[in-house]
């Protein structure tokens, strides 16, 4: 679990926490680009026809696993950094933060 104050830039570390937060509250901003990302997900005929040959419980991994795989690549092309602050993720850019995920830890 890499819910603690930490700053970062890479990948790796970010899919990490975006497993982690998952189990939080995604933020309007995390709503919205994963919305987009279910919406490309359901136009890929590709990706539909690979996933009609696998199993319920091997479609559900398979969505999980390209959802945050998608995310991941969206977040590093926005932000230079990500900082985990207070139970908080947030993506930094030049012009501030963003939070993304909230997790309440009480």
């Amino acid at each position: 679990m890499f819910i603690k104050n930490q700053a970062f830039k890479d990948e790796e570390t970010l899919m990490e926490v975006l497993f982690d937060f998952d189990l939080g509250h995604p933020a309007p901003y995390i709503q919205q680009q994963l919305k987009t990302i279910a919406e490309e997900l359901a136009s890929d005929r590709e990706f539909g026809t690979y996933r009609e040959t696998l199993s319920e419980d091997d479609r559900r991994e398979l969505d999980m696993e390209e959802r945050d795989i998608r995310l991941a690549e969206r977040l590093m092309r926005q932000f230079d950094s990500f900082m985990v602050r207070d139970a908080a993720l947030y993506g930094v850019r030049t012009d501030g933060e963003v939070l993304l995920y909230e997790m309440d830890l009480h």
